[in-house]
């Protein structure tokens, strides 16, 4: 039987030694932690999705590729297209070694020798994955330098944050190609945010600024856990959250667990992009921001709540607009990923989450249905101080959206990246 890739694949039936969990499941946790948890960090971004999902497209159609073989054939392929797309991703720094080494560890478990002439022809299936993959997001846009010029200061307009970079993060991400041709991001619309003097903005302003502030005495010890639970990296956390879903119920069936993750990861890159657009259609400024403008009196009621010296509990705020949360539209695309796989929104999950900051430390919560984690995400950012709680709440919302389209979309287009 000949592959696309014109080399033979074998399905062999053996007694042959393979890897004993799931091996999508151990480069979803390679990929985020490489790619989220050293290089970009805690910023929640549209780049810190865009590579995860070209990773899993690969992973994806190596599995395809592979279905016809042993275990450890579609684990040996699956590894190596993990490993060269990420290689990609990292090429000339300090975790382009890491990767290597995250497949040295696996290669004893799965135990088919890559010289072999089983093992190099799954090999050669792995590589030619990333390539594909890697080819097919080229002049995706990701690299093309927007310029941005910020706006003249006044209520309601984002401004350079405090203690933030001196520009907002990747402003020409808004324009990045959708994954799984889903279409044109102008396809996603958000309802307009509140405005400075409607009513209810000073309420929503208020409850921000005594809930997020760094050194509030109104905010519960559960919210203030809730914001630091939730601050670690979204592609981190949700795949983990992903991960504790699915356990070990797919460690044998590689191309379904290469589907499911592929969509999961397809619908994060995606929401990343449809939240940036809202963000930079609208500009809008972050509570901090809010807080310290007093060059008038800009509140309808004539109250002055100018506070020069106030910070979030997360501080520093993100360098990007307010509307919408990121986080939230990153939350509100897994949590729709995952129901869709489920076909509920049951879920009965213990997850930590290892908080860096403040020396906090481990954090673990348990999670019964996927609406009410999704929404805990996107509470944690208002609790946090850094959004007002309409980015969050319209943040879940565009990402569930998004979700279903991706969905929709996959299918039939998964392998157009």
């Amino acid at each position: 039987m000949k592959t696309s890739f014109g080399f033979l694949a074998f399905a062999l039936t053996g007694s042959q030694a393979a890897y004993s969990g799931d091996i999508v499941q151990y480069w979803v946790e390679q990929t985020a932690n490489l790619v989220n948890g050293t290089v970009i960090g805690g910023l929640q971004s549209p780049p810190s999705a865009w590579g995860p999902a070209i990773v899993h497209g690969a992973i994806y159609l190596a599995a395809t590729k592979a279905q016809s073989g042993s275990l450890a054939y579609q684990q040996l392929a699956v590894s190596h297209a993990a490993h060269n797309s990420l290689i990609w991703w990292f090429h000339g720094t300090r975790n382009y070694a890491a990767t290597s080494a995250a497949l040295k560890t696996i290669l004893s478990s799965i135990g088919l020798a890559a010289n072999s002439t089983e093992g190099s022809a799954a090999v050669k299936i792995g590589q030619d994955a990333a390539r594909t993959a890697i080819t097919a997001r080229a002049g995706d846009k990701i690299n093309d330098f927007v310029d941005y010029t910020y706006a003249p200061s006044s209520p309601g307009v984002y401004q350079a944050i405090v203690g933030g970079a001196p520009l907002p993060d990747t402003p020409q991400a808004r324009f990045v190609t959708l994954f799984a041709n889903t279409g044109d991001v102008s396809q996603f619309k958000t309802a307009d945010p509140p405005g400075t003097t409607d009513p209810g903005y000073e309420e929503l302003l208020e409850y921000v600024t005594v809930q997020g502030d760094r050194n509030s005495t109104v905010r519960t010890k559960f919210n203030t856990d809730t914001a630091y639970f939730w601050r670690e990296n979204s592609l981190i956390l949700w795949p983990r959250i992903a991960n504790a879903v699915i356990g070990n119920s797919l460690a044998t069936n590689v191309t379904k667990s290469a589907k499911f993750y592929a969509q999961l990861h397809y619908a994060l890159a995606n929401a990343g992009v449809a939240g940036w657009a809202i963000k930079y259609k609208y500009n809008a400024w972050r509570p901090v921001t809010a807080l310290r403008y007093n060059a008038t009196v800009w509140l309808p009621s004539g109250h002055d709540v100018s506070n020069q010296t106030w910070l979030p509990l997360l501080h520093p705020t993100p360098s990007h607009p307010d509307y919408v949360s990121t986080h939230a539209t990153f939350g509100g695309a897994a949590s729709q990923v995952i129901r869709s796989f489920l076909g509920t929104d049951h879920i009965n999950v213990t997850v930590s989450s290892n908080v860096t900051i403040d020396n906090v430390g481990v954090i673990t919560r348990h999670y019964t249905n996927l609406t009410y984690t999704a929404t805990e995400n996107g509470d944690s950012r208002v609790f946090g101080g850094i959004h007002f709680p309409f980015a969050s709440a319209a943040g879940i919302k565009l990402g569930t959206e998004v979700a279903l389209a991706t969905l929709k979309s996959f299918d039939l287009n998964w392998d157009r990246f």
